[in-house]
């Protein structure tokens, strides 16, 4: 009877390790920064020389500051058009938004509201070789960790895991790496690993002790 019930549990495991690589399917890190205003937009001081220069002629006076308000926002709003191009146009060159292009179901998977899932960042790391992104870090590991729960449920894992759930936690989003902001997929995957680590602790130290018993 127990060791039915050790059995199940260890099922539960292996159960919890599958669910942990699936939490990649959440929405992990959001859109990429918000392009920067150009720094090199006009200034207003044109407008001030034109004043000093023209302060016997109220007429023209206003008239120029007026052409010269006009001017200026012209030209701030073409440049904001460019560099909303230029931003838009960076994004369209990352992996994961070119494969979503395909399908409907395939951007449900990766960028779902034109948010990056957990697979959607993997693939754009692994296309662009980024080396010590802690997400590529933990996948890897949790997935080598299930691979040794299948084959011998022993204490490698608890190592293997417990290493991913470091690398998840000291993420840099490659997407928005000066707020760090992360979705509310990133933190059911680093609460569930924190869980299922917890879990295993308790199955371990169970089976240590009947094998104490038995050896007794």
């Amino acid at each position: 009877m127990k060791n039915h019930a050790m059995k199940t549990k260890i099922t539960l495991s292996k159960l919890f390790q599958i669910g942990l690589l699936l939490t990649f399917l959440l929405p992990f890190f959001p859109q990429g920064c918000e392009p920067k205003q150009a720094e090199n937009a006009p200034t207003t001081d044109s407008t001030f020389i034109a004043v000093d220069s023209l302060r016997q002629d109220s007429s023209e006076l206003s008239n120029q500051i007026e052409k010269s308000d006009t001017l200026e926002t012209a030209v701030s709003e073409n440049t904001t058009q460019n560099t909303n191009k230029t931003g838009e146009k960076n994004e369209d060159n990352e992996l994961s938004t070119k494969i979503s292009k395909k399908s409907t179901f395939l951007k449900s998977i990766l960028r779902p509201n034109n948010n990056y899932t957990g697979i959607a960042s993997l693939i754009d790391f692994f296309s662009i070789i980024e080396f010590g992104y802690g997400l590529g870090i933990a996948f890897i590991l949790w997935l080598i960790a299930l691979i040794v729960k299948i084959k011998d449920f022993n204490n490698i894992f608890i190592l293997l895991n417990s290493v991913g759930l470091v690398s998840l936690f000291w993420t840099h989003s490659m997407y928005n790496i000066m707020s760090e902001k992360r979705l509310w997929g990133f933190w059911v995957c680093l609460i569930w690993s924190a869980t299922m680590i917890v879990y295993d602790c308790i199955i371990l130290l169970k089976i240590r002790k009947e094998r104490q018993k038995t050896c007794a």
